[in-house]
């Protein structure tokens, strides 16, 4: 049988792959310390559970997009939290928000903007639809964010038609750095893209993971006419495995809506109606809730910052996280002896690692860097989310005062993978 040329550049997203890789690996009796796969690991809160059980008999087909009490508690919960205006029908739900981006960049002309290291996908979906891509890659001395000059430059390089509509994906705080924006840089960023026509699709999964001083702002308060944010609860409410999604559309996009709905409505009909009335208590911003929310922040923030700790004391660059689950260290400066190792790109490197210390990362290439840009994107969830989440709820004022014992205590697989790093660090001194 003969495949499209398109999709026989891709292969299985490389997240997706490395944690059945380890879940093989672990099946056969192997110890692997798992930083490659970033699935937040906190049990279903207990009213998103009860509501899941007692709407199980809700077996048909919704709207396709979503059912109304749903979009009216999502704007209801965007005003309280995030201060953003928006009415049901400029809301879409649908099988994540990964579908969703899918299906914007679908229906949008233009080619589509990619500040690098980004997400593994974005590259992908773009090239599903024929559409050209124009990376631009960042640095560790911008905190791997997109700025106002590189903005610029990459348009000017480029050769575009600037009069025509051009796509940005921007994700904050993002995967794989764990970076996010000032208020103060996205405001730089914004005459720039309203002068050149510039449509963001702003994906903000995981907005409400930010901590470290950062307050997360959307850029849709700023553009909110040309901004389009996605979101989800897979990530701050850790029902990744739920798979619904959400999209927020600017004012008076009719047309947008209407294009994006009949993808899905071709494609995946609707989200699952159970999941959605579970939904409608997952995006109740009470104080129940919310309370959920913040602890399992506290936590991402507490075991992130216990393993950038261990990387800064083991001599490893690596930029300070401001939110989500994840680092993106390098070792540049290492690329000599490295090479006599013949680790000569981060496939190599992170194969390594994997196949003498038994730790799973992901390649700095996977996320759009060049291949001998010798980084890997490590995640800090492994560790029993149930049992920490109870000891963190139990003993807060105790964990907060002493949170390198608390990672010690509760999260041995990460401690061990930072004595790996550290070990392979030093022997390369």
């Amino acid at each position: 049988m003969e495949i499209v040329p398109e999709i026989m550049r891709l292969k299985p997203s490389a997240t997706l792959a490395i944690n059945e890789l380890v879940i093989k690996m672990r099946k056969k009796g192997q110890k692997i310390y798992h930083m490659g796969f970033g699935e937040s690991p906190f049990p279903v809160q207990a009213r998103v559970k009860k509501a899941l059980c007692a709407h199980a008999d809700k077996k048909y087909y919704s709207p396709t997009q979503g059912f109304l009490a749903l979009r009216k508690q999502i704007c209801s919960f965007y005003e309280k939290v995030f201060n953003l205006n928006f009415k049901p029908k400029q809301v879409i739900v649908a099988l994540g928000s990964k579908s969703l981006i899918f299906h914007a960049i679908a229906a949008l002309e233009g080619p589509l903007l990619l500040p690098t290291p980004s997400w593994v996908s974005y590259q992908h979906q773009a090239y599903l639809v024929h559409k050209k891509v124009v990376y631009m890659e960042t640095s560790p001395k911008s905190s791997y964010l997109l700025t106002p000059s590189l903005l610029l430059s990459s348009l000017e390089k480029t050769h575009l038609d600037l009069s025509k509509q051009k796509l940005l994906l921007l994700n904050y705080p993002g995967n794989p750095t764990g970076q996010s924006y000032t208020k103060e840089q996205l405001e730089a960023l914004v005459p720039i893209l309203r002068k050149h026509n510039v449509i963001v699709i702003s994906d903000e999964i995981y907005s409400l993971i930010s901590y470290n001083g950062q307050n997360h702002y959307s850029i849709a308060s700023l553009y909110p006419e040309g901004t389009i944010v996605t979101g989800g609860f897979s990530k701050d409410r850790s029902l990744g495995g739920y798979r619904l999604g959400v999209l927020l559309l600017p004012k008076r996009n009719d047309d947008v809506k209407r294009a994006i709905l009949s993808i899905v409505s071709e494609i995946w009909s609707s989200a699952s109606s159970p999941i959605q009335f579970a939904a409608i208590d997952a995006y109740n911003p009470n104080e129940e809730m919310m309370n959920f929310i913040q602890r399992c922040t506290d936590i991402h923030g507490i075991m992130t910052n216990y393993v950038y700790r261990r990387l800064k004391d083991a001599g490893i660059s690596c930029v300070a996280p401001k939110g989500g689950f994840y680092l993106f260290p390098d070792w540049n400066d290492k690329k000599k002896i490295l090479k006599s190792m013949n680790l000569t790109t981060s496939k190599k490197l992170a194969k390594y690692l994997l196949r003498e210390y038994n730790l799973a990362s992901l390649p700095g290439s996977e996320f759009g860097m060049p291949r001998k840009y010798l980084s890997l994107r490590l995640s800090t969830v492994d560790y029993d989310g149930g049992l920490v989440l109870k000891e963190y709820t139990e003993n807060t004022s105790i964990v907060q005062k002493n949170p390198i014992k608390f990672v010690e205590q509760y999260a041995p697989n990460l401690v061990t993978a930072c004595d790996i790093l550290e070990k392979f660090t030093s022997s390369l001194q």
